[in-house]
């Protein structure tokens, strides 16, 4: 049983997924609930729960105000949001888990099915990046990213990343200066994380940073030049919108 918190200034919503995890999931003990930051911060130093439902925005604070007055946070932590689904992006880039208002059931069931793979939040470093992104949403760019790590993760800013090359379930991250990172995500889910942030797909193997691209050349079917001086093959496949990006800037 995972020992479980709901904290939302919401009743309804807190009593619509108190009556979900209970009918649709029997992994679940329900140790309380609270309605603000301060109710919140009591009932989690009391509990000590295993898993923390938070609501982002409460009559007396944010949820991200609640997590700087506790003590020691040492649970896993799922966001109950009403952002929309484009800020909800800013929620993939800082790695944390959330449900979304109104309440479905089955997108419900499914971020507690993910517990097992959510990794304890033992400091602040992913909050601060999750803060940030969420006030770069509005402008449509989120300024970093986490990078799932052995130990954790690493929080590095989307603007140092040269490009990115898969290998198989992994992905190889170059940096401008900083060593390169291997992460066990697939590029397909970079491609998605960061296409709407400047970065193209050119190959099957190469996602990059369109801002690092300074030339390219015809032969061999088809080559970009980085600024780190590397050479990358294109596919024909995206040939076309690379060519119409780097000449028309079209997205």
């Amino acid at each position: 049983m995972i020992k479980t918190v709901i904290i939302d200034d919401d009743y309804v919503s807190r009593e619509v997924l108190r009556d979900m995890l209970e009918k649709f999931l029997d992994t679940i003990e329900i140790l309380g609930e609270a309605g603000s930051v301060a109710e919140g911060v009591r009932l989690i130093e009391d509990t000590d729960p295993e898993l923390v439902l938070l609501d982002i925005s409460m009559p007396d604070g944010t949820g991200f105000e609640l997590l700087d007055k506790l003590k020691k946070i040492n649970f896993k932590l799922i966001f109950i949001t009403a952002y929309s689904e484009y800020a909800v992006k800013a929620f993939k880039y800082s790695a944390f888990d959330y449900i979304v208002k109104p309440l479905i059931v089955e997108e419900l069931i499914m971020a507690i099915q993910r517990i097992p793979n959510i990794q304890r939040v033992e400091d602040n470093m992913r909050v601060k990046a999750l803060k940030e992104n969420l006030l770069a949403a509005d402008e449509g760019a989120s300024k970093t990213v986490a990078l799932p790590e052995i130990n954790g993760f690493a929080i590095v800013n989307i603007e140092d990343i040269v490009r990115c090359e898969g290998k198989r379930n992994y992905t190889r991250i170059i940096f401008k200066e900083a060593p390169e990172k291997v992460v066990s995500r697939t590029l397909l889910e970079f491609e998605h994380l960061l296409s709407p942030l400047g970065f193209l797909r050119i190959h099957r193997s190469h996602l990059v940073n369109i801002l690092n691209v300074v030339r390219y050349i015809k032969s061999d079917g088809g080559m970009v030049e980085l600024k780190t001086g590397e050479m990358l093959k294109v596919s024909p496949k995206h040939k076309e919108t690379l060519l119409n990006r780097l000449l028309f800037n079209k997205l």
